[in-house]
């Protein structure tokens, strides 16, 4: 295929001719970067145009068809040219579905297509067997520049009976390469790699073959800021490299433990989401005395961190509540997490310390894990700490219980930690309330279904709801002093 522009169209930029590109490449690029343009195509006879708007796929024409059904003709064709063109307006899309699941539609007729014109397998039963032997393990694939680092890992993951390390790669590229042979179930990402670093692997794994991915990097001052870039561009968690100052052995539980929660992700789920900044005056200020007397506690970890960011980002003055919230990163992270929220959320962010007031208007974000305790500091209000060791019987949840009764909220994300059982029943027994999106939604939803299963959930909400639940359940409240 190749792109050869009008010369005399414009003055400005740049012509010429690419070659070895394929159509979804340009279309990949160009929702990547969310740029706006019009791609004319042709087919021997056969014409089309595909319409992108500011990163997303709008409209599509091919002959009589046009939306969903003319991109995916188009994008079946075998061969032809292309052009683009600056891009038109359009009043009423056609094409309502995100760009990577247009991509991946694509890809699917594509193969099937393909899989139709070839002799098919003479012995199905045998083949059958072969993938089933195949899903007794979790294949992963480990990308890291550092052969040393390569082997840790590998021989680190190894030791689970439940895991097959399927390959080795020491850049993206050549990552790229093996995900296509070797069609992992999870692939652990460094960040800095020669030829391709991690960040654009990602993007391309993200849209080619959506694979769950557990980034693995050395969490220095300066990479925090990257690893914020890495979740936002859909990895489902993070966790730090393996470093010999430190039990060993407790660095390998933790890393097979995130791992087996990292597969379970379904990262075709994953929508992009970037929430913009609030202005300074249209951040709601908590009051000196504001003491709350309604609380919502957000737990979420592996997979959830962009619900996190969507529900927060969402609460606004009807919601006159303290806010706790859990999230899957490690406390040397929590000081850039909390910038980046604080920067897009009305209400303030703050770094959970030893000890703080809970006053409404504020969200404290703590780690997951145990160690947090709501109290009453003598008749002067409710505050939450965070100690080293959870005290048995006395979890976050059950002093939350104990104190606000009906006046709590709990919201479950993927990830979200569903081990305090005993937590969320000291929850409803006190009269507040477990909400959760439905498991469908969710990018790592296990612990949601058996929440769901064993009734500690008794109704599912949409994500862009629970907010609006919130607000029933929390509006005027809080104690003003």
């Amino acid at each position: 295929m190749g792109n050869s522009p009008d010369d005399n169209s414009r003055q400005d930029g740049f012509a010429g001719t690419l070659r070895n590109i394929q159509l979804t490449d340009i279309i990949q690029m160009c929702c990547l970067a969310g740029a706006s343009m019009m791609i004319r195509v042709s087919q021997g006879q056969q014409h089309g145009t595909i319409h992108i708007i500011n990163g997303e796929i709008l409209h599509a024409e091919c002959g009589e068809m046009v939306g969903e059904d003319a991109f995916l003709g188009i994008l079946q064709w075998e061969a032809g040219s292309f052009e683009t063109l600056d891009a038109e307006s359009i009043e009423t899309p056609t094409i309502q579905k995100n760009c990577q699941f247009l991509l991946m539609e694509a890809a699917r007729l594509i193969d099937e297509r393909q899989a139709g014109q070839k002799k098919k397998v003479q012995d199905e039963e045998s083949l059958v067997e072969l993938e089933e032997a195949s899903r007794d393990y979790l294949r992963v694939l480990i990308v890291d520049d550092s052969v040393i680092m390569c082997k840790i890992l590998s021989s680190m993951l190894r030791v689970d009976p439940g895991i097959e390390v399927v390959g080795t790669a020491g850049n993206g590229e050549q990552a790229l390469k093996m995900i296509k042979q070797l069609s992992p179930d999870l692939i652990t990402l460094d960040v800095n790699m020669p030829v391709m670093d991690g960040s654009t692997a990602l993007k391309h794994i993200m849209i080619q073959s959506p694979c769950p991915v557990l980034i693995m990097s050395n969490l220095v001052q300066g990479a925090y800021s990257t690893i914020l870039d890495f979740l936002n561009l859909g990895a489902v968690d993070f966790v730090s490299k393996p470093v010999n100052d430190k039990n060993i052995v407790l660095q390998q539980q933790k890393i097979v433990q995130r791992v087996h929660l990292a597969a379970t992700a379904d990262v075709t789920r994953f929508r992009r989401f970037r929430p913009g900044k609030v202005a300074r005056n249209n951040k709601l200020v908590p009051g000196p005395d504001g003491l709350a007397r309604d609380l919502v506690i957000v737990l979420s970890g592996t997979g959830g961190y962009l619900e996190a960011v969507r529900l927060l980002t969402s609460l606004d003055e009807s919601i006159k509540a303290a806010v706790i919230a859990t999230m899957s990163a490690p406390p040397l992270f929590l000081p850039t997490l909390v910038d980046f929220l604080d920067a897009r959320c009305r209400f303030t962010i703050e770094d959970l310390n030893d000890r703080q007031r809970l006053v409404y208007y504020k969200c404290f974000l703590s780690p997951s894990g145990p160690g947090l305790k709501v109290n009453d500091a003598q008749g002067h209000g409710l505050w939450v700490s965070r100690s080293d060791a959870e005290i048995n019987g006395d979890s976050l949840l059950v002093s939350a219980a104990e104190r606000f009764g009906k006046r709590l909220s709990v919201v479950l994300l993927s990830g979200g930690s569903y081990e305090d059982r005993d937590g969320l029943a000291a929850v409803l027994e006190g009269g507040g309330e477990i909400i959760a999106p439905p498991p469908n939604e969710c990018i790592v939803a296990g612990q949601i279904e058996e929440a769901v299963k064993t009734g500690l959930i008794g109704k599912t909400i949409s994500l862009p709801k629970i907010a609006g639940r919130l607000a029933e359940r929390h509006t005027g409240n809080a104690s003003e002093g």
